[in-house]
């Protein structure tokens, strides 16, 4: 009991600044479930060493990210997908409950 109102304290510090969770954080207890204005979001990129930020909130690595697996808010955000070798890819997603995100980005290579 004392392990999930751990991670319950700490998702609550974590979700007003940045509004995202790791589903590790949240998997360390089986019956602590989903909270409901959480989504699953996901992103896919012909780059797997980009990072992926959330309104302007680093998240982490494309490939942490789909190892770990990342919740959103519900309601607007907006991604980014960033390497110093590509041009960025953005775009704007307003999820609601119950209805993962899934994100394809395709990065291009910026002109030499």
């Amino acid at each position: 009991m004392k392990r999930m109102s751990l991670v319950v304290a700490l998702a609550s510090l974590l979700a007003p600044a940045s509004g995202l969770f790791a589903v590790a954080s949240l998997s360390a207890c089986a019956t602590l479930g989903q909270p409901k204005n959480l989504v699953p979001f996901r992103v896919e990129v012909n780059v797997p060493d980009a990072t992926v930020w959330v309104d302007d909130q680093l998240v982490g690595s494309v490939t942490a990210v789909a190892r770990q697996g990342t919740f959103l808010r519900a309601g607007f955000h907006r991604v980014e997908v960033r390497h110093p070798d590509y041009y960025s890819f953005f775009a704007e997603v307003t999820p609601k409950q119950g209805e993962p995100v899934l994100i394809h980005a395709e990065l291009h290579a910026l002109l030499q």
